[in-house]
């Protein structure tokens, strides 16, 4: 009840009128920050970390009769230090005001102030509690929804998007965790099934951009298939992307691309499994590709221990070989401690290492990433922080 008065006070500062007949809005969120020293190869820095899945949304139903609602979300990252992007080096303002100075953009990049930045899911939709839910807009795809909650790590520095859903690189630039799969799209259609005694099935299909006949030929779906009942957890995924490029934004989150460079596919399984107060969790990706020659399979183990307030976390995982790259795989492993103040509020000590092979760069974090400063170089930080959700 509180959150609802509070996104109807927040509507009403801005369009009163409008938003007088909607009486059923939730509002939600994270804030989850960190303090981080990390090390790429070459040198060690200290840095704050305030997009480590940080978002604020807003959501609602309306009841249409016949057991059919119309359902809607709008979702934002939050930057809370001011920031899209983080930057490091020395600035100052000349007298005319011009700024200038210069930056190492090593490992990050340089953005004006922008608390709201980036578009999380957001949709509208119908639901029907016997037939499932129905979506059109920005959406996490089915394959990124299949493995989700075995990322024991997710928001911080041990991530498991620095590996899965990931592909590293032996000729000098980085990729984003998320560019290749694990994605959420833009200009999606997608089906989430009511839960049949435990088992769900999601599908998704994402059309190309908008743009000419030339630049919106590219298309995906995805989907999945889980088991959820008891102290058991088993699912699968598989996702394929047709006709797709290889710049940034036709590899990013949001978008999925444009032009006609090829294709790329992949499918995982996961499994968890509860035993009291300990939790097991397993992951194997097979990543398959015929743009840039980044196929390759992943695998991983993770264990989390609940001792009242007290949760310890461990994870590990390997990447192989890249297609027709020697040496091009990773190792990557996680520690660490959360302590809940209550159920909301969390403190978070990490410890993450990304050992990259000889021809490997694989990138630790889930973002700001640590980049490995060279090939076969590797990545590593300590993280503290404090997450809260709302």
């Amino acid at each position: 009840m509180q959150k609802k008065l509070i996104a109807l006070a927040v509507a009403g500062a801005f369009a009163a009128p409008a938003f007088a007949a909607t009486s059923n809005v939730d509002v939600y969120g994270q804030i989850n920050m960190s303090l981080e020293r990390v090390d790429d190869g070459a040198e060690s820095f200290s840095r704050m970390v305030s997009n480590n899945n940080s978002f604020i949304g807003f959501k609602g139903s309306e009841d249409l009769g016949g057991g059919l609602s119309a359902v809607w979300q709008i979702e934002a990252n939050l930057s809370t230090d001011g920031n899209a992007t983080t930057a490091s080096g020395s600035y100052s303002f000349a007298a005319t005001g011009t700024l200038t100075g210069t930056a190492s953009a090593s490992n990050s990049s340089t953005t004006a102030n922008n608390n709201i930045n980036g578009t999380r899911n957001t949709y509208i939709g119908l639901s029907s509690k016997t037939l499932g839910t129905v979506i059109a807009g920005v959406h996490d795809t089915p394959y990124k929804m299949a493995t989700g909650g075995l990322d024991i790590f997710v928001g911080t520095l041990g991530d498991y998007n620095g590996m899965f859903g990931a592909a590293g690189t032996a000729t000098g630039s980085a990729r984003n965790p998320s560019a290749v799969f694990d994605l959420r799209t833009g200009n999606t259609i997608a089906y989430l099934s009511p839960n049949f005694s435990g088992f769900d099935f999601k599908a998704a299909y994402v059309m190309g951009l908008e743009g000419t006949e030339t630049t919106s030929r590219s298309s995906a779906y995805s989907l999945s298939g889980s088991y959820n009942n008891g102290p058991l957890f088993v699912t699968a995924a598989y996702e394929r992307h047709n006709d797709v490029g290889t710049t940034a934004c036709n590899v990013g989150a949001v978008c999925l691309g444009q032009g006609t460079a090829g294709d790329r596919k992949a499918w995982k399984v996961g499994v968890g499994y509860k035993i009291g107060d300990l939790k097991l969790g397993a992951l194997y990706e097979k990543m398959d590709d015929d743009i840039d020659v980044i196929g390759h399979n992943t695998w991983g183990l993770n264990a989390a221990y609940a001792m009242g307030a007290i949760t310890l976390k461990g994870s590990y995982a390997k990447a192989g070989e890249l297609d027709e790259t020697n040496d091009s795989g990773a190792t990557m492993y996680a520690l660490g401690v959360d302590y809940a103040l209550s159920k909301r509020t969390t403190v978070q000590l990490t410890y993450a290492r990304m050992n990259n092979d000889t021809n490997g760069r694989w990138s630790l974090g889930q973002g700001p990433q640590v980049n490995a400063s060279a090939d076969g170089e590797d990545a590593s930080g300590y993280s503290l922080g404090v997450r809260h959700s709302f």
